[in-house]
């Protein structure tokens, strides 16, 4: 066997230490400062998309309830006087005053609980559930059933919406001293012959003067459930209601009772709510005025005895939003609104107006019949 003798071996060069690859100290810092630089671009991106989407979700929340509050007090609005003929008499009137019956329309300009917002209420017959008295009963002016066709088209399940407590709006317009609304409530459930059993409204001075005792209610009259809405806003910790100055919401009231617990919350951050009103003749002078023109003349609030001759309403609403600024960088004022002055103020909540005419058409047809 041979030996191999170290001398023999293949001899490995080691490469010298200057020759590996490395960062100098300069180069680790210069990389470091941009890396830095990067780095606080990228949380400056993401800080500034995370306020945009929460601006963003803020608006989209405050135009949902914007369009939706508009949506409801316009629509009912829009029906006031509906299936009457402009004023009410009976239930909800006064036992005390004979000219003390219920308009289409009651203005509320600045409430008392309400901290410089407006209210309002209307007064119309649901349109779904009209139905004509049966014409072959003539009831008193003291009765205390109204008498409706049961195999009359649809009238058998019109009748089962009606239940106690609920109220009845007639309307005659045939009666010898004129048309006239009657309203009465619901003293109990309908019958199956046809029959809504009602309160005696002769208590009220208002139905007695157009309806005295020993008269006749005319044989068919047009009925249908009546809708009595107030819309106000509930802004206070006072109030028997859900809302305060930290959350106002837009409440809904259904007989004429506010505000009470049993009124319906609709809308939460509504924090401004002002009507203006045109009315069918303003100057006097016997001519229909055209609200919809730029010279038409808009007031603040009316009386009682106007509450018939509204021809337009223009509703402003101001909401806002849920919670203020995330970062308090954001300051703003809630504005002026119709004779409502400005807050003094600021703070960091979010705010959006929305102005809408509406058309009371029930009693623009009424005014434009009358020959004004």
């Amino acid at each position: 066997m041979t030996r191999l003798r170290s001398m023999d071996l293949p001899r490995r060069e080691v490469p010298p230490i200057r020759g590996r690859a490395g960062f100098t100290l300069i180069e680790v810092m210069v990389s470091i400062a941009i890396a830095s630089v990067v780095v606080v671009g990228l949380y400056s991106l993401f800080t500034m998309q995370t306020r945009q989407f929460v601006f963003q979700d803020l608006q989209m929340e405050m135009h949902q309830n914007q369009r939706f509050a508009a949506d409801v007090i316009s629509r009912s609005v829009r029906m006031a006087g509906f299936g009457t003929n402009g004023r009410v008499v009976g239930y909800l009137g006064t036992d005390g005053d004979v000219d003390n019956d219920l308009p289409a329309i009651i203005a509320y300009d600045s409430w008392s609980g309400g901290g410089g917002t407006d209210a309002i209420t209307v007064v119309y017959g649901d349109p779904s559930l009209v139905m004509n008295t049966e014409i072959t009963t003539t009831a008193n002016c003291e009765t205390t059933t109204i008498d409706f066709d049961p195999n009359m088209l649809d009238y058998s399940s019109k009748l089962g919406e009606f239940t106690t407590n609920e109220m009845l709006l007639c309307f005659d317009y045939a009666a010898m001293d004129g048309m006239q609304s009657y309203l009465w409530v619901l003293s109990g459930d309908p019958t199956g012959t046809g029959e809504l059993p009602v309160h005696d409204a002769t208590a009220y001075l208002d139905y007695q003067s157009v309806c005295p005792a020993g008269d006749n209610l005319t044989p068919a009259m047009m009925c249908s459930k009546a809708e009595v809405l107030t819309f106000y806003i509930d802004n206070s910790d006072s109030t028997p209601g859900p809302g305060s100055p930290s959350r106002p919401v837009l409440m809904m009231d259904m007989d004429l009772d506010w505000p009470e617990t049993d009124d319906i919350p609709l809308v939460e951050d509504i924090e401004d709510l002002q009507f203006e009103y045109c009315l069918e003749d303003a100057d006097a002078d016997g001519v229909l005025d055209d609200c919809n023109d730029a010279s038409a003349t808009w007031v603040d609030s009316i009386t009682a005895a106007e509450g018939d001759a509204v021809q337009m309403v223009r509703i402003h609403l101001l909401v806002r939003s849920s919670r203020t600024d995330p970062n308090d960088t954001y300051s703003s004022t809630r504005p002026a609104l119709a004779n409502h002055a400005a807050a003094i103020s600021d703070d960091n909540y979010y705010r959006q107006v929305m102005t809408t005419e509406v058309t009371v058409r029930n009693l623009r047809l009424q005014a434009a019949t009358a020959g004004l």
